[in-house]
């Protein structure tokens, strides 16, 4: 577990500004967020006539992909900023601004529940929180997607940093993010990093079935990923061959 910002459990409104999240639109509106994207279609599977949650929507990119899979989804954040983005781009998708760790939905309201890059941006108690939450709300044999940054990814620890920059240095996502970031520039607002062990424990601490998990690289990296997802090295490194982990978690 990482802690990168001491004595805080997260971050006001205030950080979360419209240039922040036009900075996470650009993003998917180019390659830069390819690896997620298809990591979360994969794990998301069939949703059509489903209701599904967005939680801490965003733009609301990911409930859009639900939209289009025929689910019927509402999205919630507490960034009014986010909101005016999410209204433009998911035309009719409802939206409703609140906490998430303290939603303002009845339980057993939802069928899937949708946390893309969130706990990460809480600490600890308020991230369980939120995930009490989740579990609450969502039926039984309902599914939480969630992904958020791995602690543990192999690649950035001492011995591997330079040889992963290098790895790196010209993929077309690098290339993307590096011409983005001449107009959007933010911190990333991360309080708590998780190793997947931890996340793991997280979401069974508070009644989930782990379904499915994996992780993967935020950059692709054809030779690299290649090789770590040979069977025996798969197996072996299922863990730390990403920087990225997603789980699939099922409500009993």
């Amino acid at each position: 577990m990482t802690l990168l910002e001491k004595d805080k459990d997260l971050f006001d409104e205030s950080h979360y500004d419209s240039h922040y999240f036009e900075g996470h639109l650009a993003r998917y509106n180019s390659p830069v967020y390819s690896q997620r994207v298809a990591a979360v279609e994969r794990f998301m599977g069939d949703v059509k006539g489903r209701d599904v949650l967005d939680l801490g929507c965003g733009v609301g990119f990911f409930g859009g992909l639900a939209r289009k899979r025929g689910a019927r989804v509402v999205g919630l954040d507490f960034s009014e900023a986010a909101l005016s983005i999410a209204q433009k781009e998911q035309r009719g998708m409802p939206l409703v601004r609140g906490d998430a760790t303290s939603v303002p939905f009845p339980s057993g309201r939802f069928d899937v529940v949708l946390m893309n890059d969130i706990v990460e941006h809480l600490a600890e108690a308020p991230g369980r929180a939120m995930m009490q939450e989740v579990f609450r709300i969502l039926r039984p044999g309902g599914r939480l997607i969630v992904d958020t940054d791995n602690d543990a990814f192999l690649m950035q620890r001492k011995g591997f940093k330079r040889l992963n920059a290098w790895l790196e240095r010209d993929t077309p996502q690098r290339r993307a993010l590096a011409e983005i970031k001449k107009t959007f520039t933010a911190p990333t607002l991360h309080i708590k990093i998780y190793s997947v062990p931890e996340l793991r424990a997280l979401l069974e601490s508070v009644g989930f079935r782990i379904d499915e998990f994996d992780t993967y690289p935020y950059i692709a990296v054809p030779s690299r990923d290649t090789l770590f997802n040979l069977p025996v090295l798969r197996t072996l490194l299922r863990n730390v061959k990403g920087d990225v982990q997603i789980f699939r978690a099922v409500k009993p």
